[in-house]
């Protein structure tokens, strides 16, 4: 079997998940979308997902394992302890998935984030190389920031896995990520931070790194970062923005992508 494995934390991901699961098309068996009723720094959260499911034809329904996470009595809360937030709720919010599927050793995964897109044309070449090296490999990404097709030409990212279920399965929780031999090409797409400035808001004040940027959530700071195309997490960061053209750039872009533009109105830059 060959799985697409994502976590979904806010509406705002559905889009992506589409996105993931079209481009993904018949190279996966199955797709797997994990949804937990706590946030990465622990604090308590509705399950949403199924108000979506209608948004997924019958075809990508059917490609879809969903699982529902009580993970309240195994995470703990703090907005400022490393270790309880990566360590402890992280790991388990990206590792949960093992302990409710039945993986056999050979079973291929593929573990990205919802923003994260592998491209289709990719899949059948990362394979091969799976197959040949053994027994993981991470994926490098295109960067791109506040909005689809800002480029961040000098960032190459560098974080989804694709394993061997024997490589990580044994091991639980496993955050299923950073891990194996370097695959030589990009192989798809980060939107990283590709959100409204209200999302960008809300998202600040749950996410993983809460503890060190929960401060900028302030629409003034947010808003003059799009439009200048500046990087307040870390003004010592390199951030050099290209602003890509959707028809003329297309080898950038997530095939699938073209049939759901509409789905991002507003975050695609005209200039």
């Amino acid at each position: 079997m060959i799985y697409l494995k994502t976590i979904f934390s806010a509406a705002n991901e559905i889009k992506y998940l589409k996105l993931n699961l079209r481009e993904a098309g018949s190279q996966i068996d199955k797709f797997i979308i994990c949804e937990f009723n706590r946030t990465h720094i622990g604090s308590p959260r509705e399950f949403i997902f199924p108000q979506f499911w209608s948004q997924f034809d019958a075809g990508e329904r059917a490609k879809i394992i969903y699982i529902q996470g009580d993970i309240a009595a195994q995470t703990k809360f703090s907005e400022t302890d490393n270790y309880i937030i990566h360590e402890i709720n992280e790991k388990l919010i990206r590792g949960y998935f093992a302990s409710q599927i039945k993986l056999a050793d050979k079973d291929i995964v593929f573990s990205v984030d919802a923003d994260e897109i592998i491209f289709s044309s990719h899949y059948p070449k990362i394979i091969a190389k799976l197959n040949f090296w053994r027994p993981a490999l991470k994926l490098p990404l295109y960067q791109f920031y506040y909005r689809i097709n800002y480029l961040w030409e000098n960032n190459r990212f560098i974080a989804p896995t694709v394993c061997f279920a024997s490589y990580y399965k044994h091991e639980y929780p496993a955050a299923w990520r950073y891990q194996g031999r370097l695959y030589k090409e990009y192989a798809g797409c980060h939107f990283s931070w590709c959100l409204s400035i209200e999302e960008m808001i809300k998202k600040l004040g749950y996410y993983s790194h809460h503890q060190d940027y929960g401060h900028l959530a302030r629409r003034e700071i947010l808003e003059k970062a799009v439009a200048e195309k500046t990087y307040p997490f870390d003004p010592k960061v390199p951030f050099r923005v290209r602003v890509l053209d959707l028809k003329k750039d297309r080898q950038y872009f997530p095939a699938a992508l073209y049939g759901q533009l509409d789905d991002f109105k507003g975050l695609i830059a005209k200039e």
